[in-house]
């Protein structure tokens, strides 16, 4: 039953056949049950992406208060285990009414995996990041409250929420933080309201934090009577100088089913979006999860990883945790072949080999120019040099030959292209600033 309440919920064959097929349920006794893992590998991976799930099939199928608890095989010739529990029940305030809250009753439900040293900041996400940095260094007094950070799934919203809450109790071990799904948040209110018929409890609980970090607002939509209490809170909180940080998978503009009173409010401080992740950030957090999970990848594979895992930051982790897998039990090594196999099923692409009129686009949009200027005969010196970059990158990393390079860029001969590279190279060894520019449309091609 167990078992086939985590398929149902997880919705993904795949998933489920990779890491849950070869977990062995070993007892269940009292109010616990145990099952068998088959390495740490394992084991970390279930407890930082399937955990939710795990919890909420145990909910379903033993009732409430049941915890998990792993045999975790680190030796499978002596078969040799260690034992590892997961905690029970997350996000649970427990204020009888009338008791005036300590801070010991507040449980952060923070992440400590999540920090702000591996949240990976580039272009697409800085300004987050240091709206982040102004939220942790004066919680409450500073301009962006609430922080309204918005993005599409898998950009990093939820490790930022953590990250902030993370480093502002580092930084002050006696500030009140409170992490918090809206789903959840739901679920409390329902909880307090309905069935003990002691709504203010919730509400007190809430209004007792000094920074508020709540994920997914927009699962608010259409439960007014939670929307009423979030807003009595988000008011009380405010007036006092407490943090406010909001995430939603849409900007504010976007959200339906919320009061207008509180669209309002999610607009009173700094708006921000995590952007999908650029070719760089994707190679940094790349590069970060083969050391974490110390595994190292050829050049090669790296470079088809970060090509094609464009969308998201969870890309990136879900394809090297299935190379790794893969790996393992097929007792193959990661290699340029495997990569092809696995992204096909992680990332749904397949590699399409770059063309000549590719490079000679993102060229035209980098410099703001034209096609025609590049297949021209203009002689102005800005359009030489993108012409002549356009040529250099097409020949170094499309499978076109110099005749059909030249011919795509104005029927030019093959000559001039390879006087068109020799000159780049040339000006790439005494300009940082053309060097910088090669790079950055190199990046926009995921090169």
């Amino acid at each position: 039953m167990f078992m086939s309440d985590v398929n149902r919920r997880l919705g993904s064959q795949h998933d489920f056949n990779m890491w849950f097929e070869p977990l062995v349920p070993v007892s269940f006794t009292g109010n616990e049950l145990t099952i068998r893992v088959p390495s740490p590998f394992f084991y970390e991976r279930l407890e930082k992406d399937y955990i939710d799930v795990l919890r909420e099939s145990l909910r379903n199928s033993f009732g409430g208060g049941v915890g998990l608890k792993y045999q975790i095989l680190t030796d499978a010739t002596n078969n040799l285990c260690q034992s590892a529990h997961s905690s029970k029940d997350a996000y649970a305030p427990a204020i009888s009414q009338g008791q005036r809250v300590q801070k010991g009753a507040f449980r952060s439900n923070l992440n400590e995996r999540m920090r702000l040293d591996n949240f990976y900041n580039s272009v697409c996400n800085r300004m987050v990041y240091n709206a982040a940095m102004s939220v942790i260094e004066k919680p409450g007094n500073n301009p962006f409250n609430p922080l309204f950070i918005h993005g599409a799934s898998g950009v990093g919203k939820t490790h930022i929420l953590h990250a902030i809450g993370n480093e502002s109790v580092r930084r002050q071990p006696t500030l009140r933080a409170v992490y918090v799904p809206a789903q959840i948040f739901k679920m409390q209110y329902v909880e307090a309201a309905v069935r003990r018929k002691k709504p203010e409890e919730f509400i007190h609980y809430y209004q007792n934090v000094d920074l508020l970090l709540i994920d997914d607002i927009q699962e608010l939509h259409d439960a007014v009577s939670t929307q009423n209490a979030f807003f009595q809170i988000f008011n009380n909180l405010k007036m006092l100088g407490k943090q406010i940080v909001i995430t939603s998978d849409r900007p504010p503009v976007e959200l339906k089913g919320l009061e207008d009173r509180l669209y309002t409010r999610m607009k009173w401080g700094l708006t921000a979006e995590l952007e999908r992740p650029d070719a760089g950030l994707r190679r940094q957090i790349l590069d970060a999860k083969m050391y974490e999970c110390d595994v190292d990848l050829s050049e090669e594979v790296c470079k088809f990883i970060v090509k094609h895992a464009d969308s998201n930051v969870r890309d990136i982790e879900g394809t090297l945790t299935s190379l790794m897998a893969h790996s393992i039990f097929s007792k193959k090594p990661i290699d340029l072949d495997l990569a092809r196999k696995v992204m096909a099923q992680t990332v749904g692409v397949e590699e399409k080999p770059l063309s000549v009129s590719d490079v000679i686009k993102t060229v035209c949009s980098f410099y703001d120019i034209s096609m025609e200027d590049i297949k021209g005969r203009s002689r102005k010196r800005e359009i030489v040099l993108a012409r002549q970059i356009a040529m250099y990158i097409a020949k170094e990393y499309t499978d076109a030959s110099l005749i059909a390079i030249g011919r795509e860029v104005g029927r030019r001969d093959h000559t001039t292209v390879l006087y068109a590279t020799r000159s780049v190279k040339d000006v790439m060894d005494t300009s940082p600033i053309v060097k910088q520019q090669v790079a950055e449309i190199s990046q926009l091609l995921n090169l």
